[in-house]
């Protein structure tokens, strides 16, 4: 489909930067905000919606109390908006299960999980400066790419544009395609990895583990998605014993520092769940960068 170019903001002059304040939508384990401090912007307020409570152990006890958390997206007003806002960024990807082609059993976007993009939807349409408000204001909605192509097209004509295709496998050891829409500057710049980035399995693995693969399937929440192939091998060796990823592996794979979901005593299957529904680190780095030409930064980063 055609859609109008997003407006294009111009950038603003250093010494008339402020610090970013962002309303994030299904936030996760905050992401967004790892990502935002990792580029070294100046956080005045993140506002998360999110009802997992083990994500909110972790973006609570990670970012030590920064993230103010205001659970269900469908219980957010027009006036909460008001009393929180302004905003510069809305970020947010809706649950993907009943989008997901991998899901037998989905009921599309009018239904069950999916009716939750139009939260989104409507938060941006809310958010949006009006008519004469020259304030850069900007915005980031995600899925899966695997979803039907009314679904897309019904997204697409909501959010009026199309979106990007990115697969995280570029900058990490792990795919991960995703669709992105939205208006960041330069979102469609080919993606790189910088310096520091983990792109092969090997560089994520604990002493004296060894990869039997360079890359992994996408990681989801359920435990079988760490086994590799038709038949199943598990991607990792250690003293010749087959072996499955282990939690600080997987955190690596996604570009988290070791032990970022390790609270709560959470056990290994509630920490593969809040990650398989996160977003890849370095992926989210590439799209949030251009935004420094915008918003203040701390000196040197």
């Amino acid at each position: 489909m055609e859609f109008e170019a997003h407006r294009v903001y111009p950038s603003i002059p250093a010494d008339q930067r402020r610090p970013i304040r962002v309303l994030s939508l299904f936030d996760g384990i905050a992401t967004g905000y790892l990502v935002l401090r990792d580029l070294g912007f100046k956080v005045e307020r993140y506002i998360a919606s999110e009802i997992c409570d083990d994500s909110i152990a972790v973006g609570m006890i990670k970012h030590e109390g920064k993230i103010e958390y205001v659970n269900d997206v469908r219980n957010i007003t027009r006036k909460h908006l008001a009393e929180w806002g302004p905003f510069d960024l809305l970020i947010g990807g809706s649950p993907c299960n009943d989008l997901s082609m991998v899901n037998p059993l989905r009921k599309g976007l009018f239904e069950g999980t999916g009716r939750l993009f139009f939260e989104f939807y409507r938060i941006l349409n809310f958010l949006k400066p009006k008519e004469g408000d020259d304030r850069p204001f900007f915005w980031l909605f995600e899925n899966v790419v695997f979803m039907s192509a009314h679904d897309k097209s019904d997204i697409c004509r909501f959010l009026e544009c199309n979106p990007i295709l990115i697969d995280a496998v570029k900058v990490s050891p792990a795919h991960r395609a995703r669709y992105f829409w939205g208006n960041l500057p330069g979102m469609n710049r080919p993606l790189s990895s910088f310096f520091d980035d983990k792109v092969n399995l090997q560089d994520c693995l604990e002493v004296g583990r060894k990869a039997m693969f360079e890359k992994v399937r996408t990681i989801t929440t359920k435990s079988n998605s760490i086994r590799q192939g038709k038949v199943g091998s598990l991607p990792v060796t250690m003293n010749g014993k087959e072996d499955y990823l282990w939690c600080t592996e997987m955190e690596q794979i996604f570009g988290f520092p070791k032990h970022y979901t390790d609270v709560n005593n959470m056990g290994r299957g509630q920490r593969q769940r809040v990650l398989g529904r996160s977003w890849s680190v370095p992926v989210i780095r590439h799209l949030f960068a251009p935004l420094k030409d915008y918003f203040e930064c701390e000196s040197g980063k």
